[in-house]
């Protein structure tokens, strides 16, 4: 037994090398992991939102995975919600500020409320534009008109629906610090959850409250898919395939490149709640936060 002994040893060594170990698997993390990213020493940053998620409550964080040994990095956050890794740091939005970590897991901010040409209501995913010199960023709106009180989220054509204001917003972050609007307030975009951007500059929304993705290419909008209410994460591989993630009903959608016809990745997976995905092409997998269950989920790509 001491070769699989000595193998099994040598994938935890390797904190970068995460599919060392079979897929799918799952590692437990902390309450309410958020969202998930490569970044220093090819380590993975997971933004966990907390248990109270409440503005000021302080006891969220980004903790660091090295191999399955799960470590604080960053701590006396609110609600670490989209986290990336731009210009070797960390970003990630929280409520109505955008932090910056650097490699000691010191928090800065990036951009705070007063950065913003409008309040920031509810800042949700984050996304490296391709020049690497800016972050994209979602204000999801006005969030609190969205669900019953069972906290279902209103039919779409409700009268409920129609009192959701259309404030809602897209933001480019540039690394300095300067914030300008990328896309404005529109009622197709009600409450934009994950964001996504292409090489060509075409942005993808998860569009949270009406299921939609959303494609914005120069001031035009169009739908991509639909049927994903509580969307979540969305992201691209480089074959041109996007996933989306359900958070309310832990499902995750792959569309391969011309095909409109989803592919389920979750069944049999037991997701409690599919949050903010990751693809982690270099290790041939997708990692998916289970907020509820307080896991990463890794499967095969």
């Amino acid at each position: 037994m001491k070769t699989p002994l000595i193998l099994m040893v040598a994938a935890l060594a390797l904190g970068g090398c995460q599919n060392e170990l079979p897929l799918p698997r799952k590692l437990a993390v902390g309450a309410t992991p958020e969202s998930v990213t490569r970044g220093f020493d090819g380590d993975l940053f997971v933004s966990l939102m907390g248990v109270s998620r409440k503005a000021g409550d302080g006891d969220g964080k980004v903790v660091r995975v090295h191999g399955e040994v799960v470590t604080d990095f960053t701590t006396g956050l609110n609600d670490p919600k989209g986290i990336v890794f731009a210009g070797g740091k960390l970003v990630t939005a929280d409520f109505d500020t955008v932090w910056q970590i650097d490699a000691q897991g010191k928090k800065t901010v990036l951009a705070g409320p007063k950065d913003f040409p409008f309040p920031p209501a509810f800042l949700n995913d984050v996304e490296v534009e391709p020049s690497g010199k800016s972050v994209l960023v979602t204000d999801m709106g006005d969030v609190a008109k969205m669900r019953d009180p069972e906290g279902k989220l209103w039919a779409r054509n409700s009268a409920q629906a129609k009192e959701i204001k259309v404030i809602a917003r897209v933001y480019r972050i540039e690394l300095t610090g300067k914030v300008t609007e990328v896309i404005a307030p529109d009622a197709r975009m009600l409450n934009p959850n994950g964001v996504d951007v292409l090489k060509d500059g075409r942005i993808r929304v998860a569009e949270f409250f009406s299921g939609d993705v959303l494609e914005w290419n120069k001031g035009k909008w169009k739908a991509i898919a639909k049927g994903h209410r509580s969307g979540d994460g969305i992201v691209h591989d480089s074959k041109g395939n996007f996933y989306i993630s359900e958070v309310m009903f832990g499902k995750v959608t792959r569309y391969e490149r011309g095909n409109p016809e989803g592919k389920v990745l979750s069944e049999g997976l037991g997701l409690k709640a599919a949050a903010d995905i990751y693809v982690d092409e270099a290790h041939g997998q997708l990692i998916i936060p289970d907020s509820k269950a307080g896991e990463l989920v890794f499967i095969a790509l």
